[in-house]
């Protein structure tokens, strides 16, 4: 309290010292922010002398200093999107970055449009009108969450208003600032499905090992045949269990950059054979027909070989679970402009168009594979894709329901083939 009474004597004296003593320039003095008795007086005796002046003497508005200058040049340059509006939520100030939210123009004369309209507050359901009525109150600070459709988009705001205390004689008013926190939220929404659907797959086979560990604990009896069963479900669903840990961490220190590439030069073709083979029991358990359309020569990648195995493994896999007995799997490899392009072609059931963007994602299985009996942990699309692009290249769909579907793996041509290309 001490050193706000110092200052406001600071300023006042401050003023008296502009203003010289001189009459004329008396008119030039501002009145002082605060409630403080002192500043009351001193506001008060600003009203007294202004009341003594003559009409061609009116006191005119104070110049702006440069500490004003300052701070208002800094307010338009901050990132936030800030507004000041009347009580009634009418515009009085936009910053630039608030025009953008709104799609306004910023050269344009917005003074007078109405805030709560752009924030579709003005008409709604109860919700909406308890939310306006609480942003509209004498409450001095609010916070509120809201969801706003600009565009087209559904945009997420988090909106928080303050009320103003202006300098005596001044307008009352609300300042607001407006944050787009629909990224976050999106990134919220999905580590609460992310760590959902883990927590579920994790379980299925911790359940399994604990049921069959259970079982043979208790039963004393068993015979031979029945333990080696057993054991050997719990031994097949810890490698589960292992398998699904280490994919996870493979995807995730490749989505956070810090997964290490052992880069050398390689041969792609035998790699892509390679995947075809070892899907060619499964393919003819099935009775389909995994079809291979390879150019002769390929120019060389740089790669690392594990990872780009296990990929187009899973690529060819993934055809193979998913196609129905007596489909047709086609896996081509060619050079398309400075790529190299593996595609894995199935006449299967198709994606829906509004999944395509998902399939790539931890733990999402389509509603067709979901409705199967196939198991899958929704892994492997997600670990094919990261590993094309820790190697400069994408992976990409094209589907069409009830026509099958086609995984294209495109990495750039790197090094000198050692066939000659």
């Amino acid at each position: 309290m001490s050193m706000r009474s110092v200052r406001t004597l600071r300023t006042i004296e401050t003023e008296l010292l502009q203003s010289g003593g001189r009459p004329e320039r008396w008119r030039t003095v501002r009145p002082i922010i605060g409630q403080e008795k002192i500043t009351e007086a001193w506001n008060e005796l600003l009203r007294e002398a202004e009341s003594g002046c003559t009409a061609s003497d009116e006191r005119a508005p104070a110049s702006l200093d440069q500490e004003a200058i300052t701070l208002a040049r800094a307010m338009r340059g901050l990132p936030a999107a800030w507004v000041i509006t009347d009580l009634d939520g009418r515009l009085l100030f936009i910053s630039p970055p608030a025009c953008s939210l709104f799609s306004l123009t910023e050269d344009a004369n917005h003074i007078g449009r109405d805030l709560l309209d752009l924030l579709g507050l003005r008409a709604g359901d109860d919700s909406v009108i308890a939310k306006r009525q609480r942003l509209l109150s004498n409450v001095r600070m609010i916070q509120e969450r809201h969801q706003v459709t600009m565009a087209g988009e559904r945009i997420h705001l988090r909106v928080a208003r303050s009320r103003l205390d202006g300098r005596s004689g001044d307008g009352e008013g609300m300042a607001w600032i407006l944050t787009d926190v629909t990224q976050q939220e999106l990134a919220t929404k999905s580590r609460d499905q992310f760590l959902l659907t883990a927590t579920h797959e994790l379980r299925t086979p911790l359940n399994n090992l604990q049921a069959y560990a259970e079982a043979l604990e208790a039963e004393d009896q068993l015979e031979i045949d029945q333990q080696k069963e057993f054991c050997n479900v719990i031994v097949s669903e810890a490698h589960r269990l292992g398998r699904l840990v280490d994919q996870l961490l493979t995807v995730g220190q490749m989505e956070a950059g810090s997964m290490v590439a052992n880069r050398h030069e390689l041969e792609l073709l035998p790699m892509v054979e390679y995947a075809a083979d070892q899907m060619k029991a499964q393919a003819e358990k099935k009775h389909q027909r995994l079809v291979t359309d390879f150019a002769a020569k390929l120019p060389t990648v740089f790669g690392d070989r594990d990872k780009l195995q296990a990929a187009l493994v899973n690529l060819v896999g993934n055809a193979v679970k998913y196609t129905p007995p007596a489909g047709e799997i086609i896996v081509r490899c060619g050079v398309q402009d400075d790529w190299i392009r593996i595609d894995v072609q199935d006449n299967g059931p198709g994606i829906e168009t509004e999944e395509q963007d998902k399939v790539f994602d931890k733990f999402f299985r389509g509603s067709n594979a979901a409705n199967s009996e196939l198991r899958g942990n929704g892994l492997g699309l997600a670990f094919a894709r990261e590993v094309a692009r820790m190697h400069g290249g994408e992976v990409e769909l094209e589907s069409e329901v009830g026509r099958g579907s086609t995984f294209m793996m495109r990495l750039p041509i790197g090094g000198h083939s050692r066939s000659g290309i």
